[in-house]
């Protein structure tokens, strides 16, 4: 494995986090599932996994964003739901821009992450047909040994990936591929638009797998400014909002599988 981009794969998850551990942790999954439902003039979004529940919608004519609208439903910090009014500034975009766009200059960091993630997948069917698409992604706990995670879409295997603290060792065109810093610019290379957007719901499913080895909620009350790893990562961890967030003490839901295909 190559050190540093190990090393950059971790620098975009935390290394630790000041919650109580989880004496289960080792013999269970992160599993995030992402569904989409595209009809003329209108996408909705919807995302639930072990620590989180949300929803996007937007509305659109063919050309621009005319509209846009979140719920948050279950989230790890009092200061999430104000990250809502921030989707408003992608009102007017064009629905063809490209999906990197939302992602530089520091963009992302203004946005809860999650829903942002949920609003740019909206945008990015709003050229086209009517359908409907379920995303499954699973990231085991990972102990000692390399972990399989997967994601599929409609249940079918789109990627198998084993990985090893932040790094795809397998397959082996991947390999030494982080999941943390640097996903998004190998990944848009090597990915078709399709699989690319697989490929990011499974590196995300990665990225917040770290919170199973903590219990969560054990936390409520406590000031999210007590995790300084977080700080500056997202909306509810910036400036101006961090100082009086809280953690909301929710407690994680364990995910069944649906029937799947091979």
């Amino acid at each position: 494995m190559h050190l540093r981009r190990q090393v950059r794969a971790l620098a975009m998850r935390p290394g630790q986090l000041n919650f109580p551990l989880n004496p289960d942790y080792g013999t269970g999954s992160t599993i995030r599932r992402v569904s989409l439902r595209a009809r003329p003039n209108r996408v909705d979004s919807h995302l639930l996994d072990n620590f989180h529940e949300m929803r996007c919608s937007i509305l659109h004519d063919a050309s621009i964003v005319t509209a846009i609208a979140g719920q948050g439903i279950r989230l790890p910090t009092t200061a999430c739901p104000g990250a809502i009014a921030q989707l408003q500034s992608l009102v007017g975009l064009p629905i063809g821009t490209p999906r990197r766009d939302f992602y530089t200059g520091g963009i992302a960091r203004r946005h809860c992450t999650h829903l942002l993630d949920l609003a740019v997948m909206a945008i990015g069917h709003a050229q086209g047909p009517s359908m409907e698409i379920v995303y499954e992604a699973e990231v085991p706990d990972e102990v000692e040994l390399p972990v399989p995670i997967t994601i599929r879409r409609n249940g079918r295997l789109v990627c198998r990936w084993l990985v090893r603290q932040g790094a795809i060792l397998d397959p082996l065109e991947l390999r030494g591929r982080p999941l943390g810093a640097g996903f998004a610019a190998w990944a848009s290379r090597a990915f078709e638009q399709d699989r690319l957007e697989a490929a990011t719901i499974l590196a995300r499913t990665w990225l917040i797998a770290i919170g199973r080895r903590y219990r969560p909620s054990q936390v409520a009350g406590r000031p999210a400014r007590d995790n300084p790893e977080m700080l500056g990562r997202c909306y509810a961890y910036s400036a101006g909002q961090v100082e009086t967030a809280a953690m909301t003490g929710e407690d994680e839901v364990h995910l069944h599988h649906p029937q799947r295909e091979a």
